[in-house]
């Protein structure tokens, strides 16, 4: 049994209706992503106990504890804005949540030192920049000693400099407790960078689950296949006969030639001659195309800036995805 198990979850609004069903392995840092409105921090708070479930079971740790009070879920929760007490320091306010009295002076100095803050318990929290206000946030709910950890996009209103870096000491403080950590972000990049497993999530629903590779490499339809990265949906009739529905690959998946290329000499691979190049982007590494076949749009990686206007493409078979 998963340590947390959201089953039939359900929140009616009227004109949106959350309905969820998942599992998290104790220790596991999952990433919740989706597109804005469709759920992400609503399943949070049903978690957390901010919000009543009209339907459906949260069980933690194999309590349930889909009707147990807020204080008595053992969930910590950090969120966006900063919910820091601007009267107490820094030091005050991690221990603002704890439940031990012994110990809380070594406690605090462990905690601020595990998220990168040594030597600023004394410092008032209206002097911290975001970034440290966060980290503050992230101590603090450190300090319950909670069974699981909710992230609510803590890291959107930062630059992304400073997100990259604070990500990295989420994922380290977690590494280091190994503590259950459920993760909403808006950012891609950010879930497959640092979570063990990536749910996305659609109208309420939750549409696919599973590894940022998987969900990467082998999407179950469209919808993840575009929000999981860049890549190309062409009709599968203009290669295969009798076959509906799209051809769906990665723009690294596509290998560009200024030649025609024979299909009979490429049987393991799709073949687009004379696809017409309408845009070249330069990305650092090389070359994003934006090309034009038979009207239909297409991306491509080139290590380079094709010369010719109209060029070829070969992907090979077992790469593209009938969705």
């Amino acid at each position: 049994m998963p340590y947390l198990e959201v089953r039939k979850l359900e929140k009616n609004y009227g004109d949106f209706t959350l309905s969820a069903s998942f599992g998290v392995e104790e220790g596991e840092f999952l990433s919740i992503i989706g597109p804005s409105g469709s759920g992400k921090s609503t399943l949070l708070s049903l978690i957390a106990g901010l919000e009543s479930p009209d339907g459906g079971t949260i069980t933690l740790g194999g309590k349930d504890i889909t009707k147990e009070r807020i204080q008595d879920r053992g969930i910590g929760m950090v969120f966006q804005e900063y919910t820091l007490f601007p009267s107490m320091n820094v030091e005050k306010n991690v221990q603002f949540g704890m439940k031990r009295k012994e110990g809380r002076k070594e406690t605090t100095t462990a905690l601020l030192e595990l998220v990168g803050l040594q030597g600023y318990g004394k410092r008032s929290v209206t002097s911290l920049s975001g970034g440290e206000a966060q980290r503050v946030q992230l101590a603090r709910a450190l300090a319950a000693e909670p069974g699981i950890l909710l992230l609510d996009e803590p890291l959107s209103a930062l630059d992304a400099p400073l997100r990259k870096s604070i990500r990295g000491s989420i994922r380290a403080v977690h590494d280091e407790l190994g503590i259950t950590m459920l993760y909403v972000t808006h950012d891609r990049e950010e879930a497959f960078a640092i979570s063990d497993s990536v749910m996305i999530m659609k109208s309420g629903k939750t549409v696919a689950m599973g590894t940022a590779e998987e969900l990467y490499r082998h999407p179950k339809d469209l919808f993840s296949a575009f929000f999981t990265g860049e890549g190309t949906a062409i009709p599968a009739h203009l290669f295969y006969e009798n076959t509906s529905g799209c051809l769906f690959f990665r723009p690294e998946d596509a290998i560009i030639s200024e030649e025609p290329l024979n299909p009979a000499a490429y049987s393991m691979h799709i073949i687009m001659n004379d696809a017409e190049i309408v845009s070249a982007e330069f990305m650092g590494s090389g070359y994003m195309l934006g090309l034009d076949y038979q009207g239909y749009p297409v991306l491509c990686q080139s290590a380079t800036k094709p010369r010719r206007k109209r060029v070829s493409l070969m992907i090979l078979r077992e790469s593209a995805i009938n969705l």
